[in-house]
């Protein structure tokens, strides 16, 4: 399993935490190395190492799951934590000799570490995906499993009484889920590289907006929802003015740089639910749902007051001008093509009447 990780961490992206999900199963091995060296030799020193390695495994799991997961992470929360852990199995196995000690702190910190880390998999804006799915339900059977082994510590009662089934939790299910674990966890990193090439795909990787693919499909989704529902729906078709003149004076750089503030100032200016695509050149579509005409207009007007004031490194101040075209979704629309048609006239009619002005399609006036 830790080669299998390796594996994924080199060919899907070197992700950051793909590593550290690595790194965990690499001590997993060094633990499982000890714990039968310990078991062979009957070295307290070994089972040490095999307490403070299967913490040390648990811990860059969870770290893991937390990268992956961009909430906040403080290693100082997982270290201080395992450090005393480790300090009183230490103890534990050491001068105190205590078989129920040793057999309870380290499957409770470890099995309560994973429960809390299976919860952090949760996100916060989306449904859990098949491989989370998975993944989900492999940490919440590991943290399950390592606090029945904290359990059944309590039945020990001296050098082999009571220990029969807290072997049994750890010979029959403990392995199993190890590597149940880790190979949810290389499914999942598949998933991820599989969303990221469909976010490639429907993505300009300029201006990081829909590309024209994205647009079309968004706007499938956008006028069926509209007609179903009886809602407004509006286009707005928008360049800049003079961009191949600002391409030719100042390079292909500066214009690169205009098309980026543009998209991000359209980005700003629209509603979560909105949608912004590139559909090509210096072109731009927005889908501006439950939004009449007037309404989409008013917005542009806006964005088109602020184009102006963008501050681009490469471009000089006061260059950027900007046009708008705008169609509302009408009863004899049945693609997004018959609106781009009539937003485009709507632009086509801004550019001659001077440019940087926002102009409406007579057909939804």
């Amino acid at each position: 399993m830790t080669v299998a990780l390796a594996v994924a961490w080199l060919h899907f992206g070197r992700q950051k935490h793909v590593l550290t999900w690595t790194a965990s199963y690499g001590v997993g091995i060094l633990q499982w190395l000890a714990n039968a060296g310990g078991f062979f030799l009957q070295s307290r020193l070994l089972f040490i190492v095999t307490g403070v390695g299967l913490i040390a495994s648990g811990s860059l799991l969870a770290i893991g799951i937390r990268q992956r997961s961009g909430r906040p992470l403080h290693i100082a929360a997982f270290v201080v934590p395992a450090a005393i852990v480790s300090l009183a199995i230490a103890l534990a196995i050491g001068p105190m000799g205590s078989q129920i000690m040793q057999g309870m702190i380290i499957p409770t910190y470890v099995g309560t570490l994973l429960l809390v880390s299976a919860l952090s998999l949760w996100p916060r804006d989306r449904s859990l995906t098949p491989p989370e799915i998975a993944f989900f339900a492999c940490l919440l059977a590991f943290a399950l499993c390592q606090l029945a082994l904290a359990v059944s510590a309590t039945f020990i009662r001296g050098p082999a009484e009571g220990k029969e089934l807290y072997r049994a939790i750890l010979g029959l299910f403990m392995p199993t889920i190890y590597v149940g674990t880790a190979v949810a966890a290389v499914l999942v990193v598949a998933g991820d590289l599989a969303q990221q090439l469909r976010n490639q795909m429907r993505h300009d990787p300029l201006t990081q907006v829909l590309n024209r693919r994205g647009l079309d499909e968004a706007a499938t989704r956008a006028i069926a929802q509209a007609r179903r529902h009886g809602r407004a729906l509006a286009l707005v078709v928008c360049d800049l003015d003079g961009f191949k003149g600002l391409n030719d004076s100042y390079g292909h750089i500066a214009g690169d740089q205009a098309l980026k503030g543009f998209a991000g100032l359209l980005t700003l200016a629209v509603r979560r639910g909105d949608i912004v695509g590139r559909m090509g050149g210096d072109e731009f579509g927005l889908l501006l749902q439950d939004t009449d005409s007037a309404a989409a207009a008013d917005v542009m007007e806006r964005v088109r007051a602020e184009v102006g004031h963008l501050c681009l490194p490469r471009v000089p101040g006061g260059q950027l001008r900007a046009s708008f075209g705008v169609a509302e979704l009408v009863a004899t629309d049945m693609t997004l093509e018959d609106m781009v048609a009539r937003a485009d006239e709507a632009l086509y009619a801004a550019k001659k009447q001077g440019k940087d002005r926002v102009n409406i399609a007579r057909s939804a006036a």
